[in-house]
């Protein structure tokens, strides 16, 4: 008998495991009353007026992204692969809790995008979760976020599409408590990744051979769900995943 276990045997494990946990935790304990579905869409004036409802000093901050592909080199390997504004790293974003940021978003990829900022709770329609807050930004097409912060931390935004940001697709975002006395000397933002993109083929490739046939395409979404909520996901006019 062979014991030895493999590192995409172990990915592959844990990700079916991951995958029937999320799904129960996104499962509601009631069925919902026959005929009728009370949930908040993303169009829905709520959104609007919880936004409103959130502290603002006024100042914007605006960083535009661009999806592309580009060219670059990893570990002295020359690649291609995609990134924000021509980069491996999306640029860091820095704001504090009160502003509105502002993010335009240009796709020049040859398949459609999103931006989902991971951990923040805020607008329901500026989550960036195709099908469920809002249409893919489609090729050569244009979507703006924009909502308040409200939460100071570090966080981290990426696209919200199939293994996007297996390829580079994501970047850091630092929301500033304005009020936290900054007593250090440097400040530094460190990004971790297991990067295989043109070195050991492409995340879709490993994707395909973990599945073994399955469709995965729909893997991001139950992912948003957290058991604390005391109702389903879509039911909320904030999103935080």
């Amino acid at each position: 008998m062979n014991s030895s276990l493999t590192r995409r045997t172990f990915l592959g494990a844990s990700l079916a495991t991951a995958a029937t946990a999320a799904l129960a935790s996104c499962t509601p304990s009631t069925s919902p009353a026959a005929g009728k579905v009370d949930r908040i869409l993303p169009t829905d004036q709520l959104v609007s007026q919880y936004e409103d409802a959130r502290p603002s000093n006024g100042t914007t901050v605006t960083q535009k992204l661009s999806a592309g592909v580009f060219d670059t080199s990893v570990a002295g390997i020359a690649l291609s692969t995609w990134g924000y504004n021509g980069a491996l790293n999306g640029p860091v974003i820095r704001a504090k809790t009160g502003d509105t940021l502002d993010v335009p978003v240009s796709n020049t990829l040859a398949e459609s995008t999103s931006v989902h900022w991971h951990g923040l709770a805020l607008r329901n329609d500026a989550d960036g979760v195709p099908v469920v807050t809002q249409p893919a930004i489609k090729p050569g097409a244009d979507f703006d976020y924009k909502f308040r912060l409200n939460q100071p931390g570090t966080y981290w935004y990426h696209s919200h599409v199939d293994m996007q940001r297996e390829r580079g697709l994501s970047g850091a975002l630092i929301i500033e408590d304005p009020h936290e006395p900054m007593l250090y000397d440097q400040d530094w933002v460190i990004l971790l990744d297991d990067w295989l993109d043109g070195i050991t083929g492409t995340p879709v490739d490993v994707l395909d051979e973990l599945s073994m046939g399955m469709d995965m395409s729909g893997m991001d979404i139950p992912f948003r769900c957290r058991s604390y909520w005391p109702a389903p996901c879509s039911m909320w006019a904030d999103s935080a995943g």
